[in-house]
């Protein structure tokens, strides 16, 4: 049967277009995807001179143009496509593709060849793993000697490790003692033994050898380099290589062979020919022949290597800039490029097509680059690569110097500069006048170095108008290129250093979440296409009190902040906090050492209400030393007040520091402004206000002007630094401290203030003024969640709170209130600034900034961070995608595979199982965010909680053992922090410095459960509030602390704890975001990067390549008319009906089994339930995920399908031969008009839409099968674009769906519904309260009650009909509002709780031992206590 569907994808269909090359023996010409806009590619010729006896070897002989061979060539060629007509400049002679190209373009040529599945590690490998098993000693090496197995082949496997003798012997040497063996010794030196005795075997070019130890890739390599014989000593060849093994190695190989005389020479930036005048001795060697074949890293390509007969890239760059360098090493057209693409590789194949495809002005542009080294400003449709393509992969040493992005740690190497430049300019959308401007490199001669003979040049980049700086030049050079090189790189130090350099413009940083390694399988082979790494999942249930369903992982921290405190200068990078809408909130600064990328309003919560928080760059600034410490003391002041501890920090490791915005400072900026002006805040910071906030933490209130005082200020009623605060509301002078307390609570029980004062302040001695006013206050709030949109006000507290104070007790704080309240929300603000650079390194790591960062942050967001989104309807969308391309992938890959051989396969890609596997080679969990935000564990990256005091006991005994060398500095910051007001009294200082010592010993002492001024602790900040309490257990001071949650919180920062469903959830929304932001194409990206299992396809149009089809004698016959009839129906015409035929074809039918619709329907599940969910999650945009599931299942169910296909009359066209079928389908069609016929008319009568009529008849399977197998038959007749499969949706199914099934008419039960909804949501607090009301009419009331908050109302004449109308209103407000439950509902915060008491529980019951029956009874107890409540 594989053979008939292999003979017939499309033999005979005469609508479509011929391209016989669709056949499994032969390789389709290289072509360019439907969508792209014609344009010149690369010309593809044959050598002039070639040997016509190695033809076949990759280049063949050739005759001068016009020749009957060549027209001989043209006409063996497959014939092109019609509808890609610039394909035709491609033909393949043996594994050549070639054609004629314009005679000032080098000639180029595609040569293919095969590369093994997988490949036998050598003896001498295995032999060295079994000495250092785990790769710790020799992992370079190990990493180096499989690429070369890939690369090149056995022996250049083993010749590598013979190069790797001598660092062998050098470490050895640095190491070895001959009294001290180590196991790091003892392992080089028997890894040393081995390499030393080993017989090294020759190449052996020979394919029919059982000695054969090179690749066919190194094979074609050889070949062509023996095709080139002709050319004589005119002979250059220059060899583009991916890494630094591969290149050395190569020149190794080359040096042994017998083929001809080959003098290789290997160029790779590091070793001998590193340095700029070595290089140009080489260059010169190769021009004179000294050295006539140049094996290269593409690190090199840039530099003026001498133009070469041949330059062969032999590893393919996705890049332009690389392929216009390699045209100018082979210019003219005597000249030849050679392209080495893998047979059958579509990913190969998309990259070289679209790197050589070429418009107009991208022509332009690569013409003016080749013919000069002027350069030129490249249109805005450069295509460029992320991959920074390291010769050595994460070996890479990294002596040279680079720029690393702080955001995303991607290096800039000075390789990479003039490419970056490239980018940068073509980023800038320059009108097209300017595009064609001067040149962007200018050269300037300087005469002869002093250690050299050559000329010296100095280049200077020239950057359009627009960015600020224009002119950069570099340090001298040898050439004009490496002095490009160095005025490129000088060019980006200067844009990074203005901060005006984008992450987005650096290479693709090393994923370091986890350590890869490529290793065999269990048979010794390396799968040649696996670059995955192999690591073991973390074990699951290992930690203290975790559920045994979840793993423990790192959680990964921004990598920005370590990054920037690399560099410690007094030039600041301003980002500005406004938070809008709110005046009484004024904007502050957020000062770090290096710039933060562009980052995204966001919304902070306060119960419910939303407000935007704006952050805005500005411009640098520079400070004194004296105004750096001024902001570091008052970075110090802010972070210890919001949270009330003690913290320090080295100002050399604080991360950023915080200053306020003067009222003079205005936002002026608006979107339509220059992208290049930022604004000046350097003016508009208030340097007195943060002096006076560096120095001490509150001053004496003026009274002789206490209104101005006191307006916008923060007062506290005591000199202590951890208190409570207050915010002023207004001076009462019409109170004193002798008035009576009317309307405060506080001091109901007591004569007056004075009264109160003298009971509860310890050490109070009178006023002296008893005629001043009170103030009257409100208190400063602790500081909160605000990102939870769910968040609720705090409960009242027990206590009653001050709402008058008198002034003379009382000190001014010194950060003003405005300021203030904007500090409060920093802990939010700050962990959000922290998602947003954890989700950019995350889109640059893996995704090459494709995903848009607010879909991929929802993506990465668990339910359980109670943020304003999560990963849940996301999840939705990439499962159905998930499930779409795989069902595609298997359908094409297995042509004769039934439909459950193929669901079985496809389980093995898409289970969950899969995805965490996949999911965790790529890295992923770490970045996953699980965790919700606790406000009172905030803590600001390198700072710590100052240890409480100690006695001098414990002082001694600390004195003499190794102490943390920070400490002592920590202290004498915290004395600087905690320095207080030069105006107080003896007295009052002297109840200061105890109260400090006390409030700093408790926040200390347990920073986790004060670490905000709640009610609790704000009691224990303030004890002279309280009497003192006389017999205090002093036995429990000597008992360890018990570890609180806030504790474990605290430490547990750095880790948490993931379920496998819950990784492989992220997995499927990020590829859900991917497909938002960019469609099919995107997602398809994403799922390779997840390492999801579809291999050998890089784009969808692949599809299109490599399926077959049966032909149509393997079909049965449609009835006449039925492809008109069908066709009226979808709309659009059939483009192969044969296909159609196999969708109307039942399995009854004899002789046509397999090309019954199984296989389509197979694909058109897959098609249908993507093509439902995107309509829903277009549709029902405020939709919870749990609702849109409801509807996704109601959408596709059988027996929904079945209606539409009687709907739409499919069922008419269906061909099978049973009786019994055909007796069934017509049973169910009249029973189904029946019951359609009552549902119109019922709903009619309600005045409301139709519901699902069809749940209470059973349908016939097959004609639910029939819909799904025209949706697949419809898909591949369209060459796999899914337009014509959408048409069908939006024609039949849409409009059914869209009148039958929504949550209204869901059911005829809505309360059912609602019920199943708010179950899905985890809601365990509902219920639907009814009230009759007797009299002349009687009435019922029904309110659906959710966490004691009505959600709808509604009254009616009977209790059922009020019942279902109020589910209705119901469900009407929530498909309207899609936060409610979020913010009402916190039942699933709830269970885990209990889940975790339950648990614990347990754990203290096996201490008591099983028999324990109290214990049984607790348990008992807490476990019915924790049943959900009936609704």
């Amino acid at each position: 049967m594989l053979k008939i569907w292999k003979q017939a994808w499309r033999k005979d269909d005469k609508s479509a277009p011929a391209d016989s090359s669709r056949g499994s023996n032969q390789e389709a010409p290289l072509r360019r995807d439907d969508n792209e806009e014609s344009s010149q590619g690369p010309v593809v010729v044959i050598p002039p001179m070639a040997d016509a006896g190695v033809s076949g070897a990759g280049l063949p002989s050739a005759l001068p143009t016009g020749s009957k061979r060549e027209q001989s060539v043209e006409s063996e060629s497959e014939a092109p496509p019609k509808k890609r007509p610039r394909a035709s400049k491609y033909a393949y002679v043996g594994d050549t593709l070639l054609s004629t190209p314009p005679p000032e373009h080098p000639a180029e040529v595609v040569v293919l060849y095969e590369r093994p599945a997988k490949l036998s590690f050598t003896p001498l490998y295995r032999q060295l793993r079994q000495v250092d098993k785990d790769e710790v000693y020799l992992r370079r090496h190990f990493s180096a000697s499989r690429y070369a197995l890939v690369d090149l082949g056995s022996c250049a496997s083993d010749l590598l490790w013979r190069r790797a003798l001598s660092d062998i012997e050098s470490s050895v040497a640095s190491i070895y003692d001959e009294d001290v063996e180590t196991e790091e010794s003892m392992t080089l030196l028997e890894a040393r033994d081995i390499v030393r005795n080993w017989d090294f075997t020759m190449p052996n070019l020979d394919p029919s050898s059982r000695g054969f130890n090179v690749t066919p890739k190194f094979l074609k390599l050889v070949q062509i380099l023996k095709a080139c014989q002709p050319y004589g000593d005119s002979f250059r060849a220059i060899v583009f290589v991916r890494r630094r093994a591969t290149a050395l190695v190569m020149v190794e190989l080359l040096r042994t062979l017998d083929v001809g005389d080959l003098r290789p020479q290997a160029v790779v930036g590091k070793g001998s020919f590193s340095d700029s005048v070595a290089q140009q001795d080489l260059f010169n060697s190769f021009e004179l022949g000294t050295y006539n074949i140049i094996v290269a890293t593409k690190s090199s390509e840039d530099l003026e290597i001498p133009p070469a007969t041949v330059v062969v890239r032999y590893d393919l760059f996705d890049s332009q800039v690389s392929y216009a360098n390699a045209r100018t090493r082979a210019r003219g057209p005597e000249h030849y490029l050679v392209h080495m693409l893998q047979r059958g590789d579509d990913v190969q194949r998309r990259r070289l097509t679209q790197v050589t495809t070429l418009d107009n002005a991208m022509q332009s542009w690569m013409d003016k680059v080749i013919s000069s080294p002027l350069g030129a400003i490249p249109p805005s449709t450069l295509h460029e690569t992320h991959d920074p393509y390291l010769s050595d992969s994460e070996d890479e040493d990294e002596s040279d110097p680079y720029i690393r992005d702080p955001t995303t740690s991607g290096r800039l190497r000075l390789q990479d500069a003039t490419g970056t430049i490239y980018r940068f300019v073509s980023s800038l959308e320059l009108p097209t006048h300017l595009s064609h401007r001067a040149p962007l490199y200018e050269y300037r001669e300087v005469g002869p170095g002093t250690h050299s003979v050559y000329p010296t040049y100095i280049c200077t980049v020239n950057l359009p108008p627009g960015p600020p700086i224009r002119r950069v030049s570099g340090p001298p050079s040898p050439s004009r290129s490496s002095a490009r090189r160095g005025a490129c790189f000088e060019m980006c130090k200067e844009l990074f250093n203005r901060g005006i350099l984008d992450y987005r413009l650096f290479p693709r940083p090393p994923n370091t979440t986890k350590p890869k390694r490529r290793v065999p399988d269990p048979m010794g082979y390396l799968d040649a296409d696996d670059d995955h790494g192999y690591s073991a999942l973390p074990p699951k249930g290992t930690g203290q009190n975790k559920v045994n369903g979840t793993r423990c992982y790192p959680r990964r921290q921004p990598e920005f902040w370590t990054n920037s405190l690399e560099v410690q200068t007094n030039r600041f990078f301003p980002t500005i906090i406004s938070v809008q809408g709110l005046d009484t909130h004024a904007p502050m600064l957020i000062l770090t050492r290096l710039p933060l990328p562009d980052l995204s309003s966001f919304k902070l919560f306060h119960t419910g209400v939303s407000t935007v928080v704006d952050l805005q760059r500005g411009a640098p600034l520079e400070v004194d030393d004296t105004q750096l410490q001024h902001l570091y003391l008052y970075t110090i002041r802010v972070c210890r007040s919001i949270v009330n501890k003690p913290f320090v920090c080295q100002r050399d490791r604080m991360p950023y520091f915080f200053a306020p915005l003067s009222s003079s400072w205005t936002n002026m900026t608006t979107p339509n402004d220059d992208r290049w002006r930022l604004s000046d805040v350097a003016s508009h910071i208030p340097w007195d206000l943060v002096k006076v906030a560096a120095e001490r933490w509150v001053v004496g209130l003026k009274y002789e002007d206490l209104e101005s005082t006191t307006a916008g200020a923060i007062i506290q009623d005591r000199w202590v630094e951890f208190t409570r605060r207050y915010f002023t509301v207004k001076v009462r002078r019409d109170l004193t401290p002798l008035s009576m307390p009317e309307d405060s609570p506080r001091e109901a029980a007591y004569g007056n203030f004075e009264e109160y004062c003298k009971a509860r302040r310890n050490g109070f001695e009178g006023l002296k003024t008893y005629d001043q006013p009170m103030i009257e206050v409100e208190r400063v709030p602790p500081v909160l969640n605000r990102l939870d949109p769910g968040s609720k006000p705090l409960p009242e507290s027990l206590k009653a709170p001050a709402k008058y104070l008198i002034p003379e007790l009382c000190a001014q704080f010194t950060i003003p209130a405005n300021t203030f309240r904007t500090a409060l929300l920093l802990p939010s603000i700050t962990r959000r600034i922290d998602d947003f650079l954890i989700v950019k390194e995350l889109n640059a790591m893996l995704f090459d900034h494709s995903i848009h960062e607010h879909h991929l942050f929802a993506a990465i967001s668990a339910p359980s961070v109670g943020a304003e989104f999560d990963y849940e309807r996301l999840e939705l969308l990439g499962d159905a995608y998930l499930k779409y391309l795989s069902s595609i992938y298997l359908f094409v890959t297995n042509p004769s595979q039934h439909e459950g051989a193929l669901h079985s396969a496809r389980l093995r890609i898409i289970s969950n199982k899969a995805l965490l596997l996949n999911a965790d080679s790529a890295g992923l969990p770490p970045f996953i965010q699980s965790k919700p935000f606790v406000s009172k564990v905030w803590q600001p990256p390198n700072f710590n909680v100052l240890p409480p005091p100690q006695s001098k006991k414990v002082q001694e005994e600390v004195a003499e053992e190794d102490v943390n060398p920070g400490l002592e500095e920590a202290m004498e910051i915290d004395e600087q922090a905690t320095a207080g007001s030069s105006r107080r009294t003896p007295e009052a200082t002297e109840v200061a410095e105890t109260e400090t010592e006390q409030a700093t010993a408790e926040a200390a002492a347990a920073p986790a459960d004060s670490a905000v001024p709640s009610n609790e602790a704000q009691e224990t900040s303030a004890p002279d509030d309280t009497p003192a309490q006389d017999g205090a257990d002093k036995t429990d001071a000597a008992k360890p602390p018990k570890r609180s949650k806030r504790k474990r919180q605290q430490e547990e920062r750095n880790i948490q704890w993931l379920g496998d469903k819950a990784v492989a959830d992220v997995a499927e929304a990020i590829i859900g975001a991917a497909y938002v932001t960019g469609g099919r194409e995107i997602a398809l990206k994403a799922s390779k990067a997840l390492n999801i299992a579809v291999p050998s396809v890089d784009r969808w149009s692949d599809f299109g390549r490599k399926a077959l089809a049966p032909p149509p004698d393997v079909t049965a016959q449609l009835k006449p008319g039925t492809v008109e009839a069908v066709e009226a129906i979808l709309g659009r015409k059939f483009q192969r009906p044969h296909l159609l035929a196999q969708a109307l074809t039942h399995a009854s039918i004899q002789g046509y089994e397999m090309t019954c619709y199984e296989r389509l329907e197979f694909i058109g599940d897959a098609i249908l339930d993507f093509l439902v969910i995107r309509h829903i999650y277009d549709r029902d945009t405020q939709l919870s995920p749990g609702a849109l599931t409801l509807l996704k299942g109601a959408m596709v169910s059988n027996s929904a399908l079945a209606a539409i296909c009687i709907y739409a009359g499919l069922h008419e066209h269906l061909m099978f031969e049973s009786f019994n079928l055909a007796n069934n389908i017509k049973a169910y069609a009249e029973a189904l008009k029946i019951k359609q016929n009552e549902e119109y008319e019922l709903a009619a009568q309600e005045g409301r839409s139709p519901g699902q009529y069809w749940l209470e008849t059973e349908p016939p399977k097959a004609i639910s099968d029939v819909v799904e197998s025209v949706i697949g038959a419809i898909y591949i007749s369209d060459d796999f674009n899914p337009d014509g499969a959408q048409s069908f949706f939006d024609r039949v199914l849409k409009p059914f769906y869209d009148k039958h099934i929504t949550l209204r008419t869901i059911s005829h039960h809505p309360t059912k519904i609602l019920f199943e909804l708010f179950q899905a949501e985890g809601c365990q607090h509902f219920q639907i309260v009814k009230q009759t009301k007797t009299g002349d009419q009687q009435s019922t009331r029904c309110d659906v009650i959710v966490h004691d908050v009505i959600l709808a109302r509604a009254i009616d004449t009977t209790s059922t009909l009020a019942q279902k109308r109020a589910s209705l209103l119901a469900l009407d407000a929530l498909e309207g509002d899609a936060e409610f439950m979020a913010r009402t509902c916190d039942c699933r915060a709830q269970s885990q709780a209990k889940k975790a008491q339950k648990k614990a529980l347990k754990h203290v019951q096996s201490a008591f031992g099983e028999e324990d029956e109290e214990v049984m009874a607790v348990e008992d107890f807490l476990a019915g206590d924790a049943q959900p409540a009936e609704s």
